[in-house]
């Protein structure tokens, strides 16, 4: 995402919860409250925000009374403080906060209003988290009750949410309409409220920036002088705010279009608008991300002109702020100019480090933006609209067609009731048994049905979810290959130790995807396989020659696999097969978490009825928080082996299914650090 885009992707939260600057007084607020928040807004302005936050807090719980209105302000004051510093589990909070303030006092008549901003501010919270779908259904309440009420301005939210995802989707034509329509409906709002002011500004940036991105440049510089001439028209207008809230922007359109003079040439031009953006937004109170920015694109326009002393200048100062302006996506852009400087240098070395920092990074991006990427937000919420007034109406013409229905059905119910009773009565107990019998029947019968639809389900939700690991966790390496093979594509000033490492990378996420795909579709096999063909076997065989195979594998890291097994063959009814799977999936994992050069110990025995297997080893163990979810599909209770080896989590889930499928049991003994045992029993017998 580009520059105030970046900046301003929570700002817009900002318009959501005042239609009032904070210069007077609000009608039905309490005076006292009121002006605290004044006060608070002149401190947000001076760039002392927390201590902003901890005035309105402190005050919120001494002033009183409070009404209605000052719950409102208070909450959504802290909603601001909270979407800036990205914390949205507390925005959730406030917002249904804000739904249970409304609910207490439905006659106040802004409800609507508020209740607009309330969606809006959730389902944004939600939508950062990548919760789309709950997302889609607040931001489509949101919309359906803007439109009830006719509240054009409030209208102006929904669309400017819509825009900024169709701009992070990279379809900045349909984005720019959108951010202009959002323009207008913010026209339609109060003109003297500060808020609108500040939406309308970066509106039209906005839409310059989605120009840009389309290589519109003319277009572009258009919409950022519009925004500079709105800003300069307004400036001093709004008595309460310091000078900083004009000025900030204002840096920020002439960064833009700094931007722009660097894609036409116009280098010193540019050079002059970054200098002069970076020096103003670098200041306390002020935009400092969007300096950050302005930096590193400074930097690489130093070194696109080959003065690599200015570029390292300014990589520099960009270091310095990493802590005190923390952003991952400048960071990210920080890495790849390192990389690209050090290359230039003929460090390759150093160069190399920085680019497997920016390769990680990059990848972290990709995978976090997927979802995203794949989503249509505005066709969804177009669709959800569509079905609130389908319900609306099929509530209405069967309204009272449930009516009679519900009565007409009561009414057969009580007949058929007393006929029953009555019949009964005169039934002899020989009828009675055979009546309780058939009942009986009935009820085993659909006890079945039952228990079939929550296998079919059950079944139906793996199915699912190995779908969304195909989606996801395959997916990911191949990301990753393709990233790769771009940089062999594109540097040619690449050098070969660099290329031999880089087609290790794809040699190493190829061969991850390999596994996990074979890993998935013998998961699904497993779920889907009815078959039981099994045979008598025998086990102390099985382990003996499967122990055999393991021992191979374990040597590479100088494990010995040590077996424990009865003189005389043990026999049980398996299929041999699978039992075989169970047993190299333990043998695998124990393998994957031992030390080198540590023993694993197998032991079979029998035991009345049963034989019981056991796998231990010394190794890492598994930590108490992940134990309850070991044996679960795709877990998220997994990690890296003493060597690195990726875990997929399938194995344990196949065998568990296994085992039962065998009336068997599968269980587990670990400790963090001191290693693990797994148990498996099965019956000797055959059911």
């Amino acid at each position: 995402m580009t520059r105030n885009i970046i900046v301003v992707l929570l700002a817009g939260l900002i318009m959501l919860w005042s239609c009032n600057d904070r210069s007077g007084k609000v009608p039905g607020s309490n005076p006292g409250f009121d002006s605290v928040l004044a006060l608070a807004d002149r401190m947000g302005d001076s760039g002392n925000v927390n201590q902003a936050l901890e005035l309105v807090q402190r005050s919120f719980k001494s002033i009183g009374p409070l009404s209605t209105d000052d719950k409102i302000h208070y909450l959504s004051y802290s909603n601001i403080y909270y979407s800036r510093r990205q914390i949205f589990d507390r925005c959730i909070e406030i917002a249904d906060s804000m739904l249970a303030v409304i609910e207490a006092d439905p006659d106040h008549p802004d409800v609507p209003t508020w209740k607009i901003a309330a969606y809006n501010n959730k389902a944004d919270a939600l939508f950062a988290r990548g919760e789309y779908s709950n997302a889609y259904q607040y931001y489509s309440l949101a919309q359906i009750l803007a439109n009830e009420t006719k509240d054009s301005c409030s209208l102006r939210t929904f669309t400017y949410s819509i825009a900024m995802t169709l701009y992070r989707q990279q379809r900045y034509e349909q984005a720019a309409q959108r951010f202009k329509q959002s323009y207008r409906l913010a026209s339609q709002c109060r003109e003297d409220d500060f808020n609108i002011f500040y939406f309308k500004q970066e509106q039209l940036d906005n839409i310059g920036l989605c120009y840009n991105a389309l290589k519109q440049y003319d277009s572009a510089m258009q919409y950022y002088r519009m925004a500079l001439a709105y800003i300069d028209s307004h400036t001093g207008k709004f008595e309460s705010k310091s000078v900083s809230v004009y000025e900030s922007p204002k840096a920020i359109v002439l960064g833009n279009m700094a931007e722009v003079y660097m894609h036409q040439g116009q280098t010193d031009s540019a050079i002059a608008l970054y200098n002069h953006s970076i020096k103003i937004n670098l200041q306390k109170g002020y935009t400092n991300s969007d300096a950050r920015i302005d930096q590193t694109k400074l930097a690489g326009l130093y070194m696109k002109l080959g003065d690599l002393t200015s570029a390292k200048a300014t990589l520099d100062l960009v270091e310095a702020e990493r802590d005190t302006i923390p952003d991952e996506k400048t960071d990210m852009k920080w890495h790849k100019l390192m990389w690209q400087y050090l290359e230039l240098k003929g460090d390759s070395l150093g160069a190399s480090r920085y680019m497997r920092e920016y390769i990680t990074a990059y990848e972290a991006l990709q995978n976090a933006n997927r979802s995203l990427m794949e989503t249509d937000l505005d066709m969804r919420v177009r669709n959800l609209e569509k079905q609130s007034r389908i319900n609306k109406l099929v509530e209405s013409r069967s309204s009272q067609r449930t009516y009679m229905i519900t009565v007409t059905s009561f009414a057969v119910l009580v007949s058929v009731i007393v006929m029953l009773l009555l019949r009964n009565a005169r039934r002899s107990k020989k009828n009675m048994a055979e009546l309780t019998e058939l009942n009986r029947q009935v009820m085993e019968a659909r006890e079945r049905a039952e228990e079939n639809l929550k296998k079919l389900q059950a079944k139906e939700k793996d199915n699912e979810r190995i779908m969304k690991s195909v989606a996801h966790d395959v997916m990911s390496p191949i990301a990753a290959v393709i990233s790769l093979a771009d940089i062999l594509e594109n540097d040619k000033d690449i050098s070969k130790e660099e290329q031999r490492e880089i087609l290790g990378m794809i040699k190493e996420a190829g061969t991850n995807s390999l596994k996990l795909s074979k890993d998935i579709l013998e998961a699904a096999k497993e779920m889907n396989d009815a078959s039981d063909k099994r045979e008598r076997t025998d086990m102390k065989n099985l382990v003996t020659r499967e122990v055999d195979i393991q021992n191979a594998k374990a040597a590479a890291k100088k494990i010995k696999i040590a077996a424990e097994v009865p003189e005389n063959p043990v026999y049980a009814i398996v299929q041999e097969d699978k039992i075989r799977r169970v047993l190299d999936n333990l043998l695998s994992n124990a393998i994957k978490f031992s030390h080198e050069g540590s023993e694993i110990h197998v032991r079979l025995i029998t035991e009345p009825g049963k034989v019981h297997l056991s796998v231990a080893d010394n190794g890492i163990g598994i930590p108490e928080r992940n134990k309850p979810h070991v044996f679960d599909m795709f877990t998220d209770a997994k990690a890296k082996g003493t060597n690195g080896e990726i875990p997929h989590g399938l194995g344990l889930s196949i065998s568990q299914q296994i085992v039962r499928s065998h009336r068997g049991e599968i269980w587990f003994e670990s400790e963090e650090g001191k290693g693990s045992t797994f148990h498996v029993t099965i019956p000797t017998d055959r059911a």
